[in-house]
């Protein structure tokens, strides 16, 4: 069978098994996939805690083969023929906490409609320290950099070293001449597909190695120069391979791509890709990623004119999703110079937009669909603008050493210029990234509870002490809820209040033993929402319970107080 024949044949059966497995139905073309493999669809458990390789081989013995996906946040897959009784089967089993289908996603990257050229319309330059020699940068052809508007200058790059960036795409093509020989800023390769240490861009349109382009490519005089520019030893890139040939992913390959670049070094992690339909265990890979300091920045889809169903992971809490901006050039996709690009999903996953569209960047020479000059191609999607974000994230973490990823995510939210109607939209979130303004600016606070947005996470942070006082952050579109422990004893009192200028709030409170704040029952609960919300309860049982704040509306600092 044609390859082509194939893969219209799998998808079909991923639709049809899906179906038969329970996986929820949206729309037709926006159907969630089972990704399937050799063996069947993988299923993704998450167990209550991160037991040891033995005692989860143990607790899942028989289902099928077992395989490790990020076991330090407790999440490991079960590869069996295909079987829709198996997810309750693993739901049975001692400590097991979520199982849930992995989905299969896609790269966000469009036919560009823009005919290329070497040198495009002129373009004016911003007046910058040392200017790359770079062709397309020195003629003005990245438009991303060198236009006023978008802020970034070399002068924000390179002191102190930003640190590394983890590429999970198609691969990166090391051999071209952005990214090869001794002073490559490519490390630590990494194939989720296949388990070895390598990551040789396969991709059919050469998606990984433009994505790396923008993001990192390095100062050397040749074609571009990336948003933070790649350096053998100050400014790394790891690339990880979880896509396909076909560009293609799974939950499961995401979330081993995720957990590799944490755990070398990665602070700033780029996805281009997505789908429809959320997996407990990849919210879970994202919290456990995050609170070791490192940022998940995703593309929110190109569904504009279409569908705009939540695309994952950019819907997840804690992950920055980026829309895309257009260049001056006014077509279709474009009727306003510098506006939103009308394919750019519009959902309450977009938190940034980011110059997606007429980008000109790094393919492997052998690519030639939107090609510039051999090795350089045009290509636009929010595939293009989450790299461009992904870029000054990892500059804003080199202003600051010792930021938290909490705060790299407020800071360009908070330093975004607004582009819609006044605050933050489902078109254009909180505005275009302002690079300027988001590394040179002071952070804002830290949030040393960050993630809490629900009780396994609340759990799983024991160094956290049950509190009494605290402030925090609403925000009524990304990460809604805050979850606190509060140690009661039985027929003891406890009085809830909170207080936020420019945001409505709900608060709840949780008995111990609770899962989930998303599938149990509250103890007790505010009915409506308000600017200043007061609870009161009496405690039934002597434990660890937990206060949510739910932020209804409006985005603001908040002031929780726990009085007994």
């Amino acid at each position: 069978m044609p390859r082509t024949s194939r893969r219209v044949a799998r998808v079909l059966a991923g639709l049809a098994i899906a179906a038969a497995f329970g996986v929820p139905a949206i729309a037709q073309a926006d159907a969630p996939r089972l990704a399937d493999g050799p063996e069947g669809p993988t299923l993704l458990v998450t167990f209550r805690d991160a037991p040891t390789d033995d005692a989860a081989r143990a607790a899942l013995e028989g289902l099928g083969r077992v395989e490790p996906a990020a076991p330090e946040a407790g999440i490991w897959a079960v590869h069996a023929p295909a079987d829709a009784g198996l997810r309750d089967r693993a739901l049975a089993r001692p400590g097991v906490d979520t199982a849930a289908w992995a989905l299969s996603r896609r790269t966000d990257e469009r036919i560009s409609r823009k005919r290329p050229s070497a040198t495009g319309p002129p373009v004016a330059l911003t007046p910058i320290a040392a200017a790359p020699t770079d062709e397309y940068f020195a003629n003005g052809r990245q438009w991303a950099l060198t236009t006023p508007a978008t802020t970034w200058g070399i002068d924000l790059t390179g002191t102190p070293p930003r640190p590394r960036i983890a590429i999970l795409d198609s691969g990166v093509d090391s051999t071209h001449p952005e990214w090869s020989g001794p002073n490559s800023p490519l490390v630590r390769p990494y194939s989720a597909q296949t388990g070895r240490q390598s990551a040789e861009d396969w991709g059919k349109t050469g998606h990984g190695t433009h994505v790396a382009g923008i993001a990192a490519a390095p100062i050397n005089g040749l074609g571009v120069v990336g948003t933070a520019p790649g350096a053998r030893g100050r400014a790394e890139v790891i690339p990880v391979q979880i896509s396909d040939s076909d560009g293609y992913s799974t939950d499961e390959t995401m979330i081993k791509g995720i957990r590799w670049s944490v755990q070398n070094g990665a602070k700033v992690i780029n996805i281009s890709a997505g789908g429809v339909g959320d997996s407990p265990a990849f919210q879970r890979v994202i919290d456990w990623a995050f609170a070791r300091g490192a940022l998940v920045v995703a593309s929110v889809g190109n569904d504009g004119q279409d569908y705009g169903a939540l695309n994952y992971p950019a819907g997840y809490w804690n992950v920055l999703g980026v829309a895309a901006q257009c260049s001056a050039e006014v077509n279709a996709d474009c009727p306003t110079p510098y506006g939103l690009a009308t394919f750019s999903t519009r959902n309450r996953s977009v938190d940034l937009v980011a110059p997606g569209v007429d980008i000109i960047s790094s393919v492997p020479p052998r690519v030639k669909q939107g090609e510039v000059s051999p090795g350089y191609a045009i290509k636009e999607g929010t595939s293009m603008a989450t790299p461009f974000v992904v870029g000054v994230a990892a500059e804003v973490f080199a202003a600051n050493p010792g930021a938290t990823a909490y705060q790299v995510l407020m800071q360009l939210l908070n330093t975004a210029t607004d582009m819609g109607p006044s605050g933050r939209d489902t078109a254009t979130g909180s505005g275009l990234i302002n690079p300027r303004a988001a590394i040179t600016l002071p952070l804002p606070p830290d949030d040393p509870y960050e993630p809490n947005s629900d009780i396994d996470e609340v759990r799983a942070a024991t160094a956290l002490r049950p509190v009494a006082s605290t402030g925090g952050f609403a925000d009524g579109w990304n990460d809604t809820v805050d979850v606190y422990p509060v140690s009661l004893r039985k027929g003891q009192s406890v009085r809830l209040s909170a207080s936020a200028k420019r945001a409505r709030l709900k608060l709840s409170l949780w008995p111990p033993g609770t899962r989930s704040i998303n599938s149990g029952t509250a103890a007790a609960a505010n009915r409506g929402s308000s600017a200043s919300p007061r609870l009161g309860y009496v405690a039934t049982r002597t434990g660890r319970w937990y206060v949510a704040v739910r932020a209804t509306s409006g985005r603001s600092p908040y002031r929780l107080t726990v009085g007994r």
